[in-house]
């Protein structure tokens, strides 16, 4: 369990770091698919998110780069008791059209982070955020698919 301020993950090697490290990525919206052997075995990712005014818990699928994402609005322990019906279906990218939220954009408007348009009308997404807050100068370049 994370508790608030920093955490530090540390282990011998093939410890499982950067496999707890590919899930928080891929559970906050990260688009990866490149697992580990022992990564592949799991079927999702559970994670609760809270921020100063929300608390949600976020289940994705292990699978494709694009696999949606399961959202609940309350807490892990309260999630584990509701049924499918309560939870939403969120995809990772905006769909064509518009009308739909997109994975990033639930979260932001749960942390109070006001979209950013660009020239194009496209927003910053949570992979683009992990990308710059998820890096490792100990890991080659070629090491990590993002």
């Amino acid at each position: 369990m994370f508790h608030r301020g920093v955490n530090i993950i540390r282990g011998e090697n093939s410890s499982g770091k950067s496999t707890i490290s590919d899930f928080l990525f891929y559970g906050l919206g990260g688009e990866f698919d490149r697992w580990k052997d022992a990564a592949a075995q799991c079927s999702a990712v559970r994670l609760e998110i809270e921020t100063e005014s929300s608390l949600l818990t976020v289940h994705r699928n292990v699978g494709s780069k694009q696999e949606p994402v399961l959202v609940f609005y309350g807490g892990l322990e309260d999630s584990l008791s509701r049924g499918i019906d309560e939870w939403q279906r969120v995809p990772i990218r905006r769909p064509p059209g518009g009308k739909e939220l997109s994975f990033t954009q639930v979260l932001f408007r749960a942390a109070g982070i006001p979209e950013a348009p660009n020239v194009d009308n496209s927003n910053v997404t949570m992979h683009q955020i992990m990308r710059l807050l998820y890096s490792d100068q100990q890991t080659p370049a070629g090491r990590r698919p993002w």
